[in-house]
């Protein structure tokens, strides 16, 4: 709440009017309805005996401890989306800098703006020198939010550092902050909550617990598959990589994973091996894909997690226009650029 809105409430609710406001404070009524009106704020000299009349601690007063709730969070991010979808990244970045100012001690906050804008940059059409300039700043905001005093909030933005502290080459810093994080619990906290929903009789609030540790337990076993082929890949071993992929490319189905997450492990290898064939053959599975919904609402495992009404997912438009940039502009696809097959693939989803 701005210092504005609590003088106002304050006022009103100790039944000041401004006027007596004013006198106690010897200053103009116009002045004590600018403060209210946030056309001004009260001289540093009269913030003290202001706290005293309106019977609040200076740090509620001049919202130092002012934060968020999630609530207000939600609406801050679909603002953000907005104002990106609307006015394109340089103001969505300039937006959630806005936020972060106004709160910059909110960890969740500036965590929700991170991750939204990370996520705008991934689906950007803009040059790559451009791109690294504002993922600078995301990382940035992960290492803010890494200092803030919610301990789950530092947890999750722990492992993303860790991550792109990797990405770039950086792996002290990765160390540093892997240092920090606790060690993984076997026994979940959230299987538990689910038991004790169950068990008070909210049987769809328990299976929800249950669905999303499943789709993020999926996709993380996934993730450790993918790097498992690319240490066999490094190692020569392509016949253990390519068992690995084909045993991922089966829980991707087991996990009712969307399109091209099963054939990641096979593309890896086929990038590896310079297998033109396979390649082609795999870019096209993966683009055909894009077209195709994830009606993860259809799904046993996950149909709690998401209503009727984001069925038939359309991942077209966020999935496509990065694959292509990447088949553009990724040194993986280097040897592949003369191909005809390759360049008419290109040319044929580009189109659409």
């Amino acid at each position: 709440m701005p210092i504005c809105a609590v003088i106002h409430e304050r006022r009103r609710a100790l039944g000041l009017t401004q006027e007596q406001m004013a006198d106690y404070l010897g200053v103009s009524t116009p002045a004590v309805n600018k403060w209210e009106k946030g056309i001004t704020y009260p001289d540093i000299t009269l913030v003290p005996s202001l706290a005293r009349l309106l019977r609040v601690d200076l740090n509620t007063l001049l919202c130092f401890q002012e934060t968020l709730t999630e609530q207000e969070i939600v609406l801050v991010q679909e603002e953000i989306c907005k104002e990106t979808e609307k006015n394109g990244i340089d103001a969505g970045f300039a937006l959630a800098e806005k936020k972060i100012q106004e709160y910059p001690t909110c960890g969740r906050l500036i965590e929700s703006m991170a991750v939204i804008m990370q996520g705008s940059l991934i689906l950007a059409d803009i040059p790559e020198n451009d791109k690294e300039i504002y993922q600078s700043q995301i990382t940035v905001w992960y290492e803010r939010a890494i200092e803030c005093d919610n301990e789950t909030v530092r947890n999750r933005v722990g492992y993303i550092l860790v991550s792109q502290y990797l990405k770039s080459g950086n792996y002290e810093k990765a160390q540093q902050v892997l240092d920090r994080l606790p060690e993984s619990n076997i026994l979940s906290k959230d299987v538990f909550q689910s038991d004790i929903f169950f068990k008070q009789g909210r049987p769809e609030e328990a299976a929800k617990i249950l669905q999303r540790c499943l789709l993020w337990q999926g996709n993380h076993i996934l993730s450790i598959f993918s790097r498992l082929v690319d240490i066999e890949l490094e190692n020569g071993k392509e016949e253990i990589a390519r068992e690995i992929a084909t045993k991922a490319k089966t829980l991707a189905d087991v996990f009712d994973m969307w399109g091209h997450i099963g054939l990641v492990g096979f593309q890896s290898i086929a990038s590896k091996t310079k297998n033109v064939p396979e390649s082609l053959s795999i870019l096209e599975q993966i683009l055909a894909s894009t077209e195709k919904p994830w009606t993860v609402n259809q799904s046993p495992l996950y149909h709690y997690l998401y209503p009727e009404a984001v069925s038939g997912i359309s991942v077209t438009e966020k999935i496509l226009p990065p694959l292509l940039k990447a088949m553009e502009t990724d040194p993986q696809y280097d040897f592949l650029r003369s191909n005809k097959e390759f360049q008419k693939l290109f040319e044929r989803y580009h189109k659409r």
